[in-house]
């Protein structure tokens, strides 16, 4: 009940954000939910399309996603515009529905890297296939409304026959509202996911977004969630909790459009739901998204994290039997940094080849781990 009070509390907050983003339209830019009253919808994606034919792809992008928003979309900016952009010509030849698709296979190379807590000559290290699919569908609402949704499927087969598979299903779905200068959106995401015979987990949860375009090249966007990860049995069942986030970020295009930079700031909390050794925990952290369109078969991606996961209560840390436990509350630093590039060798056909680097740090003995992989995937869209 504890919980529920929170997150309740938490959900009434949530939605006075977006209910709110009405209010901060500039007076007169309101409009009656009628039929003669304006198509913000028509305007965003007539836009669009005029940045793209221009080749100012990062600013078509910025206008389209007012409209729609789609998940798992490639990271090319001109890929990305082009799908958005068969929507914007369906709504002109007044048919409201638009889809894409797409299938990966490949692979790649795991290697975990030396920490403390690992033994050099110890660390793991093995050859992976992965395979991906999945798509989304938009349906153009009238009344400046849209409602868009998206499924994606990942599946990881290690060398090794004695690690685990990866499986994940994620969704979501979200009703969009075109605004004149900016958008807002109400929706629900989750994913299901198999770590191996005990890694079983749910998650779920309810998010809302405002955006603000302060000119063709900027945009300010505000994001909350409310979500939920559920172990329902094993050993990982006391790591299930809730949390409840916001987001800060701004998104400039660059280079003429052909260029778009993302920096995101972010602050949580967690609610142990299921007795968590180190109990609740506050979260913080930023994120940055670098992409470039350097012509129209080629483009490169640069992105980075930093998390920090601050726990509450205190726990014993035990290293050695002769050793008094020494009492202390754990903190983790989280870190990831990735780069790829895209080539679109033809007409719906893409090469990714890709690096991430991850790195954890953390004030217990257990907690250190670092990995690089180093991964190439075949991109079908349709």
């Amino acid at each position: 009940m504890r919980h529920a009070r929170r997150l309740s509390r938490l959900f009434h907050t949530f939605l006075v954000v977006w209910v709110a983003g009405a209010t901060l339209i500039a007076p007169g830019t309101a409009y009656a939910a009628s039929e003669a009253g304006p198509d913000f919808i028509a305007t965003h994606l007539e836009r669009g399309l005029t940045y793209l034919g221009k080749g100012q792809y990062a600013q078509a992008i910025l206008e389209f996603e007012q409209v729609l928003q789609f998940d798992n979309l490639p990271p090319g900016l001109l890929e990305k515009a082009e799908i958005y952009a068969e929507a914007a010509r369906n709504y002109s030849t007044h048919n409201p529905l638009s889809s894409f698709g797409y299938a990966e296979v490949g692979g790649g190379y795991y290697h975990e890297n030396t920490t403390r807590t690992t033994e050099p000559g110890a660390e793991q290290r093995d050859w992976f296939g992965k395979a991906r699919g999945g798509g989304g569908v938009g349906y153009l609402l009238g009344y400046n409304l849209s409602l868009d949704g998206t499924l994606d499927y990942r599946y990881r087969q290690y060398d090794d026959s004695g690690r685990r598979d990866d499986k994940d299903l994620r969704w979501g779905g979200v009703l969009n509202h075109a605004l004149e200068n900016g958008s807002r959106a109400l929706g629900l995401r989750g994913r299901v996911s198999y770590r191996g015979s005990d890694g079983h987990r749910q998650d779920y949860g309810i998010f809302a977004k405002r955006s603000f375009i302060l000119d063709p090249l900027e945009q300010i966007t505000v994001e909350g969630e409310l979500r939920r990860r559920l172990y329902p049995s094993g050993d990982l069942r006391s790591r299930s909790r809730d949390t409840g986030e916001f987001w800060l970020s701004w998104t400039r295009s660059l280079f003429d459009g052909h260029g778009e930079i993302r920096l995101s700031a972010s602050a949580g909390y967690q609610w142990a739901t299921h007795d968590r050794a180190d109990g609740d925990a506050t979260i913080y952290g930023l994120t940055a998204d670098w992409s470039m369109q350097v012509n129209d078969t080629l483009s490169v991606s640069l992105s980075g994290m930093w998390e920090h996961n601050g726990y509450h209560d205190e726990r014993e840390e035990i290293h050695d039997e002769f050793i008094t436990p020494a009492l202390y509350t754990r903190s983790d630093n989280l870190y990831e940094l990735e780069a790829g590039l895209t080539w679109r060798f033809a007409p719906q056909w893409s090469l990714r080849p890709s690096v991430l680097y991850i790195h954890d740090s953390s004030n217990t003995f257990w907690g250190a781990y670092s990995s690089t992989e180093t991964r190439v995937m075949l991109r079908r869209a349709f």
